[in-house]
């Protein structure tokens, strides 16, 4: 059998409906679509579309059903996408593809689409007319397309298609538009159209195939970004990814179940390289991720590691590093399990030592993942810094930058960066000099460094020479990037700090490595000092009580050591830092984790202090937790307000912050240490289901998917989205359970409540079936149900609402309906959405949308589909031909939806 499908397939080749195959180099036509020529190229080129014996393409040339359905099963023949089930199926739609007349070079392959589900039975009338094959149109292709694409990637109702003609798109066709304007495999044209019902042409096609055959060879869908990662010692990651269709992804991964890839794919890659804001593309192998690729260009892989430098030696289980930045070389212990990488590709200790080997005249860059292990060395504990991953790239020079402390016409001397280690490099024969961006000459940049304080840049070649200087006026770096502390405690072994509460040690491997900096009263700039006199001006802290406090910042290099502490009292620290005591800051909040707040648009964290939890329902005033600092300075009792919230807690505030299904606005004060001392909350935004509903307290309980419940508070009289509810129906339990999104108001109480998904419509009990009278009850699937007084009825086959025409339809031996019901505990029916399943009759019109036909009990109007789809399916070419219909008996057939789409 599979041998006669490959035959069926060359027999495509040489039919007179499809070309054979010649190579794009020759196409004589390829010019007349300039826009899609290199496309065209790279289909032929893959295998995907030929040309014509005659040497052309003929682009512009309409694809027709049958063509296009071969292109496509070709298109999925060729990623190995195949569904293979769903091969080999001919003979089982050998009859039904007779009677609508396809071709039968495409029969093996429009069968395949009908198994796989790539085209519906519904679909075949469209293929030909009159024996005549059809033009596809760009809706109808793309429908073909989404659905041989839904089983790797999500369909979605396409409430987000943008296109300015998106009225002309049918219902059926808008999820898989969606869908592939999504993945990037259509688009509008120049006037931002999507031109649903024009036929698509070869050109076209051929650029679907094009960018379809990249994206499923490629594995470069299920794109996203990383919102965060949390490094577990390197054993394994937990990895947040937000999706570029806006899901989200929860990952924990380790190097034992995931490969990381570059861009392309050549470069396998530690997980330590991932960092937050990575742009990565998602693999699955069904529900199980296997690779994930890097898909940003990097500047340098090593720039994402703890530690960045040159490798001085790697022997005896150490690897010495000089450090990138400060020229310091540290030393570290390798790990049991360290995992080596050269160029991006997993290697072993041994190669990398032949490639240090090797590479004697240049320098094997390094960056390290690095962690700190206190244990005991010679029977005394210290900190041993261990290398766990190290990843090499071999470079023909480095580059470094520091303070200028001498500068001739042969030679720059400096102090390396974040240290006290002195360089002096020589300049090679053809070294460049630049003062900034601006090309310049050695003899301007001695003038500048004789004028003053300057700082340079300098690229080192392998033989140690200078080829590049580049000096300025700034720092490369800044040395006052990190927060604001309180010194606990300063001495020659460390420096104790605390923030937000919270206290860290932080150990001195040598007073010496690190740079110390003071601002004394009335200063206006730094003074560097030997750690004798920053101890001093510690010590000295014993001044009047409004400057008692000590504050320092700190610089750390990529290992984690600090290279340089600036310290200040009190009373000066805004001079020193220009930072206010207070500040404020109000957006939307991104999280809450640690104690730490953080907004949407900062990457500033706030510190939330223990006595937010409490409760402003608190009747004990006399409780100074109940306090905080307002805006003028005061003091104002209830420093945290969740506005809309029965309850405000550091425990609430903390479960809305981090809840992916509401929207958390805050105004938070903060002290000069980022601590908050006051903050206002309120949701702007929510969705879950509706736990209970008060409508006299004004109390909604919301539950979100997460499992997490709020108690809000609402306005009097909540607005909603339809005539069919009010605020009191939700107060029934029949609408508890219904998925809602809520919308609020400037104070954070519920405005608006919108069900999307209600309990009521979908019911605590449901049932569905053929349905028909029994009685004075209503049957169903066989069971009597009684009518409520007040039962609701909706359809998509007509527009009776009312309970006595919906009966008299039932009672109708000529019109089958089928119904989904909603039954109460009473079981009685609420509600029922029905749909026509056949019905027939004498046909009298056809009118606007709807077919009216007479029967002996009474004349029934139904809603059909689109009229070029009904005339299409009834081979009529005009509106007018209805008439020739007019007093014959017909049977209707209606459509999934039930929508009268045949008679």
């Amino acid at each position: 059998m599979k041998r006669k499908m490959a035959m069926a397939l060359a027999a495509v080749l040489v039919a007179g409906s499809l070309p054979v195959t010649v190579s794009a180099a020759t196409f004589t036509d390829i010019n007349e679509v300039s826009w899609a020529s290199s496309t065209i190229q790279a289909v032929s080129d893959k295998g995907l579309i030929n040309g014509y014996e005659d040497g052309t393409f003929r682009a512009k040339n309409n694809v027709t059903y049958s063509e296009a359905m071969v292109m496509i099963y070709n298109l999925m023949d060729k990623t190995g996408n195949l569904k293979a089930g769903a091969t080999n199926t001919l003979p089982m739609y050998q009859s039904v593809l007779n009677t609508y007349k396809i071709p039968t070079w495409s029969q093996s392959t429009v069968a395949y689409g009908l198994s796989a589900q790539i085209l519906m039975a519904s679909d075949l009338p469209k293929f030909t007319t009159n024996g005549v094959a059809n033009p596809a149109t760009r809706q109808d292709v793309a429908v073909m397309f989404g659905r041989a694409l839904s089983t790797k990637y999500d369909i979605y109702a396409g409430t987000g298609v943008k296109y300015n003609d998106v009225w002309r798109i049918s219902d059926d066709a808008m999820p898989y538009v969606d869908l592939l304007t999504r993945l990037g495999i259509v688009s509008g044209d120049d006037n931002g159209n999507f031109n649903p019902t024009a036929n698509i042409t070869r050109a076209e096609m051929a650029v679907m195939m094009n960018k379809t055959y990249d994206l499923l060879t490629n594995d470069l869908a299920n794109t996203g970004a990383i919102t965060q990662i949390v490094n577990h010692d390197g054993n394994y990651y937990d990895i947040d990814v937000k999706m570029d269709n806006g899901e989200r992804n929860k990952l924990t991964i380790s190097d034992d179940n995931i490969s990381i890839y570059n861009k392309d794919g050549s470069k396998e890659m530690p997980i330590s390289s991932l960092t937050k804001g990575d742009k990565v593309s998602l693999v699955f192998d069904g529900i199980v991720i296997t690779k994930i690729y890097l898909l940003d260009e990097e500047a340098s892989a090593q720039e994402k590691y703890d530690a960045v430098g040159y490798i001085y030696s790697l022997k005896d289980g150490y690897l010495n590093l000089e450090s990138e930045n400060t020229g310091e070389t540290t030393k570290y212990k390798i790990d049991t399990n360290c995992t080596y990488y050269l160029d991006g590709k997993k290697t072993t200790e041994s190669n990398i030592k032949n490639v240090i080997s090797d590479n004697s005249d240049k320098y094997v860059y390094a960056g390290l993942y690095t962690e700190t292990k206190n244990e005991k060395v010679d029977g005394k504990r210290q900190d041993v810094l261990y290398a766990k991953a190290v990843y090499v790239t071999v470079k023909d020079e480095y580059t470094q930058t520091g303070e200028v402390t001498d500068f001739s016409s042969t030679t720059v001397s400096y102090k390396a960066s974040g240290s006290n280690a002195r360089k002096s490099v020589d300049f090679a024969s053809d070294c460049e000099f630049y003062i900034g961006d601006k090309k310049s000459s050695a003899k301007n940049l001695e003038e500048m460094a004789e004028s003053g304080t300057v700082y340079v840049k300098v690229t080192v070649n392998s033989k140690g020479k200078a080829t590049k200087v580049v000096m300025t006026e700034d720092k490369f770096t800044d040395n006052t990037a990190s927060s604001t502390y309180t010194v606990k405690g300063f001495n020659k072994d460390r420096i104790i700090v605390s923030r937000g509460g919270t206290s860290t040690t932080y150990e001195f491997g040598s007073t010496s490595d690190i740079t110390y900096y003071i601002w004394e009263k009335g200063a206006t700039k730094w003074s560097e000092v030997s750690f004798r006199g920053a101890e001093s001006f510690y010590d000295g802290d014993d001044d009047k009580d409004d400057y008692n406090t000590m504050y320092a910042r700190m610089n750390f290099d990529k290992s984690g050591k600090i290279t340089a502490i600036y310290m200040v009292k009190d009373n000066e620290r805004e001079a020193a830092f220009g930072e206010s005591e207070a500040s404020e800051k109000k957006g939307t909040v991104e999280s809450i984790k640690d104690g730490k707040l953080k907004f949407k648009t900062s990457s500033t964290e706030y510190t939330l202090l223990n006595k937010y939890n409490v409760d402003p329902k608190d009747e004990d005033t006399d409780n100074e937790n109940l306090y905080g600092e307002d805006a003028d300075g005061s003091m104002k009792k209830y420093p945290l307000v969740i506005g809309g919230a029965q309850t405000s807690s550091l425990t609430v505030l903390t479960r809305m912050a981090n809840c992916d299904d509401v929207t958390l606005y805050a105004e938070v004060r903060a002290n000069a240490n980022n601590e908050i001392t006051r903050i206002d909350a309120r949701l702007t935004a929510a969705e879950g289901k509706l736990v209970e509903y008060d409508k006299g307290k004004k109390e909604f309980t919301l539950e979100t998917p997460d499992g997490s419940q709020f108690k809000l508070k609402t306005v009097s009289n909540p607005k909603t989205d339809s005539d069919d509810y009010d605020a009191e129906d939700l107060e029934t339990t029949g609408y508890r359970g219904s998925s809602v999104k809520l919308e609020f108001n400037n104070d954070g109480e519920i405005s608006k409540i919108i069900v999307t998904d209600s309990k009521y419509n979908s019911g605590t009990k449901r049932v569905k079936g053929t349905a028909s009278v029994d009685g004075s009850k209503i049957k169903i699937d066989g069971k009597s149900y009684s009518w409520d007084s007040k039962t609701y009825i909706t359809s998509s086959s007509f527009t009776y609402s009312s309970k006595d025409m919906f009966e008299r339809m039932l009672k109708d031996k000529d019109i089958e309906v089928y119904v989904e019901a909603t039954i109460s505990d009473k079981d009685k029916v609420e509600r029922i959405n029905a749909k026509v399943k056949s019905a027939e009759g004498e046909f009298v019109e056809y009118d606007n949308g709807s077919v009216t036909i007479e029967n002996d009990t009474r004349s029934w109007v139904f809603n059909t589909v689109s009229k070029n789809k009904l005339l299409k399916n009834c081979g009529l070419d005009d509106e007018k031909e209805f008439e020739k219909k007019e007093g014959k008996n017909v049977t209707l057939e209606f459509n999934s939806d039930g929508l009268v789409e045949e008679l």
